[in-house]
């Protein structure tokens, strides 16, 4: 937070959003450690992406409103009173009021007017910095939220630092180049995500300049899928995408391989938790995700047994303990071709554990009861693959071509 009352809420936030979401759009939550591989890929395929990102033009919707105010130059106290108004102001003129507006992608367009807990700026700030939109620092590293904010005031006030004892005010306005604003910017009238041309052919350019974050000599998936035909494929490591990922098509393909062993791991989780609460409590007997387990082994077992440990474990990094011995446990039950949830039952509830301390379902304490007393089969989501942020990749790409 800046010392001007602006506030950002933090990475952790952000994390827990984003789990939020995933276990929302991807049937389960995630409870054994799976989110950690949808991240790490997700983040190395689509770089500055998150799962709450709806449509394209907030990359330069959000840019637009500093540079409004640098044009302005609130007072240091009105500066974060500033922000919030005119962020709240677009999104009432993009929320669809019956005749006009977007009727969906708007960023707290289901709260307006109330206030949005996950604001445009907190969302896509990551996408301004790796995307381009927002210049680095002199040291290299991103502009943070706070520092803009101080950036933007410092001409009025005395002189204001960096972290490097630098006077803001010496240092160039990381914002460059934009294209102009729509005409009724500053006006009252209803805006649109939809995009002119020459804002496309910006984004297009910014996008295709998107490196790999382990090499930058080389361009990340990201940046290779603009402009390409990609609205068919249902996963990004569909054939046709790893068609197009170049020298990522190795490292993208054992992305769908842990995918597919996440489908059956969280439908394990699952089959695991109704056993437990039908046979051991003797509560709700369903048969719902027993019943979808095989299944799930059938679609995804093939190309889940076919991920290399090995190349793997180096492409995600470290892992917790108690999440690494899920994977490499289901791995092998079902390279095996194993079908009994239950013979991965300690395994799973130790991940489970670790991470839920007290909240787990899979416990035999009353802890464990009281969870999964709170658990019902038929609101659970039958579990899918890891998506990496496809759906949201694929909608982002369409707004390049004008066809979202």
């Amino acid at each position: 937070m800046s010392s001007f009352g602006f506030t950002f809420l933090s990475k952790k936030a952000l994390g827990q959003a984003e789990q939020s979401m995933f276990g929302g759009t991807a049937g389960v939550r995630d409870e054994v450690g799976f989110l950690i591989i949808h991240q790490r890929y997700a983040d190395h395929f689509f770089p500055g992406t998150s799962v709450l990102h709806t449509r394209l033009r907030y990359a330069l919707l959000i840019p637009w409103i500093f540079e409004t105010l640098r044009q302005k130059r609130p007072v240091p106290r009105d500066f974060a009173q500033a922000y919030v108004d005119m962020e709240h102001d677009i999104t009432g003129r993009l929320k669809f009021d019956g005749e006009a507006g977007e009727k969906d992608g708007v960023i707290g367009g289901d709260v307006y007017p109330k206030p949005i807990s996950q604001p445009p700026a907190y969302v896509y700030w990551t996408a301004l910095s790796k995307w381009g939109l927002i210049g680095l620092r002199p040291d290299g590293r991103p502009w943070s939220r706070a520092e803009m904010a101080d950036l933007l005031v410092a001409s009025r006030t005395r002189a204001l630092l960096d972290d490097d004892g630098k006077p803001l005010e010496g240092v160039p306005w990381p914002i460059v180049g934009l294209p102009d604003p729509p005409s009724d910017w500053s006006g009252a009238g209803k805006l649109s995500l939809a995009m002119p041309k020459d804002e496309r052919r910006f984004l297009s350019g910014k996008l295709k300049a998107v490196r790999s974050p382990e090499d930058h000599s080389r361009p990340s998936l990201l940046s290779r899928l603009v402009d390409r035909p990609i609205a068919d494929a249902t996963y990004c490591w569909d054939k046709s995408i790893v068609a197009l990922a170049g020298d990522e098509a190795p490292m993208l393909a054992r992305a769908g391989q842990a995918a597919a062993l996440s489908a059956i791991g969280r439908a394990v989780y699952a089959a695991q938790v109704e056993t437990i609460k039908t046979v051991r409590d003797k509560r709700s007997p369903t048969t719902i995700h027993r019943d979808h387990l095989p299944a799930t082994i059938a679609s995804w077992g093939k190309k889940a047994a076919a991920l290399n440990l090995d190349v793997f474990y180096d492409e995600v990094g470290n892992l917790p303990g108690p999440v690494s011995k899920v994977i490499s446990e289901t791995h092998e039950w079902v390279r095996k071709g194993s079908h009994d949830p239950m013979q991965l039952l300690e395994t799973y509830a130790r991940a489970e554990r670790f991470r839920k301390q007290d909240r787990t379902r899979l416990s035999d304490n009353q802890f464990g009861i009281d969870r999964r007393l709170e658990w019902q089969a038929d609101k659970h989501g039958k579990a899918e693959p890891l998506h990496y942020r496809w759906g949201n990749i694929k909608r982002l790409l369409s707004d390049l071509t004008g066809n979202a």
